[in-house]
This record gives structure tokens, C-alpha cells and sequence, in this order.
């Protein structure tokens, strides 16, 4: 029997389906929203242990938020099936550019790097969290109507983690992360960190400057002997218009000892800006990638063409809740642009600001975007410093721009969504999911409404009783 509602979702189409279940476009029971519903299989959804990680999994994402991460938005079960609900990003993926467009110029892949490394970083920085299947597919571009990208987002948190760490799941042969791009660690087994990221991140710009991934082998053992006893190879090899400094890079990037990488996305990011524009002295790296965003046409598309084909380019953002078992080699792609933002150094001298911008060209007969960095410079005071302006804090609802995505308030109350583009209450991220209606304890206090989307507030009712209300 077909199935047309899943937990009160009514099942607009099937996305897809994968090896651990299927994916569904759906309409949410209560707001004008469509969200990508994952269903996990029930043979998976059985397994208490599997289960467990799950929903474990499941409640730390949810508290992630940032412009280059997939929202997720709920979980639970239906009908005896573990299922998730989260963003829905209409486009396409960097794979599937890839393999349109072929190797992207540089500036693109600056863009796109820079984007999963600036969501790697986040999660890492505020959870702990590690992705374990960082990929080219796992990159998805949204795009609007006239076919700019919107905004770039890194899909496939969560379950891998909650798979990996199940004896009797990994045991049956499901290998977790797309194992052209896994770090050797992952490979082993070992216990893995940020750094495994980093090394997979590392895999996937090396296939988007040269159009191949790194290590390649015809059979599942030849591909892991070569990530666990391989050399990393020469991406001047397979790219000669590029700079040689890159190899370099990638020979960091992809060691087989994590302490001998970059400890960071922003690091691997800067070292790669630095080879490119052949510097040898890297400028100042910031403590973690930064937030990135598009505005520019799909390579190679007229901006005011929407393709035939489109309505197959739905992609869905079933990241907090997807595993992979199979041995793919796949492709990369990003919007032409690429911004970087370095902290301001503190110092007791004036600080003054200089844009400087730079070209880098895939070949002489190819201009790309230029790269913009925002430098600061320490002088020397001659005259009375300019009196001081004082920016007013934010309140919610208050607008907020592009470049403020991810930011947080001095208080630590707000933070700038990218989803609405506005200054939006955090504090209800670190405490349970609460009943309408039902008493509470903290006055002002904010919490997400269980079943909903809703937040709410601890309030005074009209008998002076503390309540969740809206």
C-alpha cells in the first residue's frame, strides 16, 4: 500500500532512497513549509543501539546552526521506522556539476572548500561533531529561478557517527563515508577527530582542481591499501596550468598521520589561498574557516535559463541522517566567489583597514572572480583618535546582513539566521523541547514547543503562574 502521510507530513513525492532507507518531499503538518523526510529502514530502525546513537545524534545537530549546514528539524518514529525531517534546498549538487562542467577553475574551488570547511570547523567548535562523509556529493547548491546560487550547504551529518559506533550494523559490511575520500584512520576503524574532516576535505579539492579524486583503485581493497600506504600524488600531475606550491599543500593535507595535517579547515583553507597566489609566508589564519555565501550564475548556464532537466535536481538536506555504503568517486563544484575575513589583531595603535584584491586565473585565457581579503594594518597615531561609535546590540527580528550570518550577540542571546535573515533567539537551543501550557521556573526564559517548529516563552499567566506560552 502506498504510503501518503508519514507522522502527519503529507507525502508530496519520492526524492529518493538509499541503502539505509527512503527520502520524501513532504508539507509540514502545521506551517506552509515543504521539508525532506528521511524514513530509515525498519531492519535499522530496530537495532536499540542503532536507535539510541540516533536520537542522540539527532538532538545534538539540531542545535547546529549556520548558513553552510542543513537544518534539521525533527525526528522520531512511525510505524515501527526511525524518520527525520529537515531542510529542503532546491538545485543541485557538487557532484553533479562536476561532472557537467569537468575540473572548476580556482576561485570556485576556493569557494567551495572554503563553504564545508566553514560548517566542518562549526560543528566541530560547538559540538564536537564530526561529518565522516565529507564528499563532493554532500556539497548542494541552492538555486534560485533564474539559476544563481543562493547559498551552499554541507549535507550528511549525524548518522554515520551513530552506524560507525554499532558493532552489529558495521559488522553486516556497511562501510560509513564514501571510501574514495575517507581518511585512513576512519579506513581502520581508529578513533577519529576534526582532523579526519580535514583529510577528506583534502580529498575532495584535490578532485575539484584536477577532476580525479587523489587515490584511486578497481577493487574496494586496492582503494583503502592506497589511502592507508599510498603517497599522496602530485596535483601539478594532473594539472599543469596550476601553481606547483599546491603539492605541497596537498602532501600535508593528505598525510596518513593526523598530527601531521592541518589542524583546522580555516588552516588548510589559508594554506591553499597562499599557494595559489604564490606566497610562501601565509597571512594570518583565522581560528576557523569562515562563513561563506553565493550570489553568483551556475558555471556555464545562462542566469536567465531554467533548465529541463531541473525538476530532477532536487536536493534534499537528508544531511544530519544519511549513510553511505558503497565505493563512488565523485565530483565537486561552488559558486565564483570567495571572501575571507581575518580577525582584527588587538593592539593598543589604531587599526586601519585595506581591501586588497586579487585574480587567480584557471589559464591564461580565463579571468575568474577576484578574491577579496580584508588586511589590517598596526600605524602609528599623529593626532586625537576619531571618537569611537558604538554599535547598538541587536534585538530580535532586527535585519541583519550576508556578512553577519552565523554571528552571535555579546550577550550570547541571538544569533544571525541565514534561514530568515534576521537577529533570532538561541537561548532555546540548549534546554529540552517543553509543553505549551505547562509550568516553568525561568522568567523570560525561551524553549522550542514539542511537535513544533514554535518557540516559547516562561511568562506570568493571569493567575501570576509561570507558563510556556507564546
Amino acid at each position: 500500500m502506498e504510503m501518503t502521510e508519514i507522522a502527519g507530513y503529507r507525502i508530496l513525492r519520492t526524492l529518493g532512497a538509499g541503502g539505509m532507507g527512503q527520502v520524501f518531499l513532504v508539507e509540514h503538518p502545521r506551517l506552509p513549509r515543504r521539508d525532506a523526510l528521511k524514513l530509515l529502514d525498519a531492519g535499522v530502525s530496530r537495532n536499540s543501539e542503532f536507535k539510541a546513537r540516533f536520537q542522540r545524534e539527532a538532538d545534538l545537530l539540531a542545535q547546529l546552526s549556520h548558513p553552510n549546514i542543513v537544518t534539521l528539524y525533527d525526528r522520531g518514529e512511525y510505524d515501527g521506522r526511525l524518520w527525520a525531517t529537515m531542510e529542503f534546498v532546491e538545485g543541485t549538487d557538487a557532484g553533479q556539476l562536476l561532472e557537467s562542467t569537468g575540473p572548476l577553475s580556482p576561485t570556485r574551488v576556493m569557494s567551495l572548500v572554503a563553504s564545508a570547511g566553514s560548517a566542518l570547523d562549526y560543528a566541530w567548535r560547538k559540538q564536537r561533531i564530526t561529518h565522516r562523509d565529507v564528499k563532493p556529493a554532500n556539497i548542494l547548491l541552492a538555486i534560485d529561478d533564474h539559476d544563481t546560487v543562493e547559498a551552499v550547504k554541507l549535507a550528511d551529518f549525524g548518522i554515520a557517527k551513530a552506524a560507525e559506533e554499532t558493532t552489529t550494523l558495521t559488522s553486516t559490511g556497511i562501510t560509513v563515508g564514501t571510501l574514495a575520500y575517507m581518511s585512513p584512520e576512519a579506513i581502520e576503524g581508529a578513533e577519529i577527530d576534526n582532523r579526519s574532516d580535514i583529510y577528506s576535505l583534502g580529498c575532495t579539492a584535490f578532485h575539484l582542481f584536477s577532476g580525479q579524486a587523489p587515490f584511486t583503485g578497481k577493487t574496494m581493497t586496492a582503494l583503502m591499501s592506497a589511502h592507508l600506504n599510498g603517497e599522496p600524488p602530485s596535483l601539478s600531475k594532473f594539472a599543469p596550468h596550476l601553481p606547483a606550491t599546491l603539492d605541497s599543500v596537498f602532501t600535508r593535507v593528505l598525510s596518513r598521520e593526523p598530527d601531521s595535517r592541518y589542524s583546522s579547515c580555516a588552516e588548510f583553507v589559508a594554506a591553499l589561498s597562499d599557494a595559489l597566489d604564490g606566497r610562501t609566508t601565509p597571512l594570518t589564519v583565522p581560528a576557523y574557516a569562515q562563513t561563506i555565501v553565493g550570489t553568483h550564475s551556475v558555471p556555464g548556464r545562462h542566469p536567465h535559463h531554467r533548465s529541463s532537466s531541473r525538476r530532477n535536481r532536487w536536493i534534499t538536506a537528508v544531511s544530519a541522517l544519511a549513510a553511505t555504503a558503497v565505493l563512488a568517486v565523485g565530483g565537486a563544484a561552488a559558486y565564483a566567489y570567495f571572501q575571507q575575513r581575518d580577525e582584527t589583531p588587538t593592539a593598543s595603535a589604531p587599526i586601519t583597514q585595506t581591501t586588497v584584491t586579487t585574480h587567480v586565473t584557471s589559464t591564461p585565457s580565463t579571468t575568474t572572480a577576484p578574491a577579496i581579503a580584508t588586511v589590517y594594518e598596526q600605524v602609528t597615531p599623529t593626532e586625537e583618535p576619531e571618537p569611537v561609535t558604538v554599535t547598538p546590540e541587536p534585538v530580535e527580528g532586527q535585519e541583519c546582513g550576508l556578512d553577519q550570518f552565523g554571528d552571535i550577540s555579546a550577550d550570547g542571546t541571538l544569533f544571525c539566521s541565514a534561514e530568515n535573515g534576521a537577529w533570532t533567539d538561541r537561548t532555546h537551543q540548549s534546554r529540552p523541547a517543553v509543553t505549551y501550557g505547562t509550568e516553568c521556573s525561568e522568567p523570560g526564559a525561551r524553549a522550542r514547543i514539542s511537535g513544533t517548529d514554535a518557540i516559547a516563552t516562561c511568562e506570568s499567566d493571569t493567575d501570576g503562574t509561570l507558563t510556556w506560552g507564546y
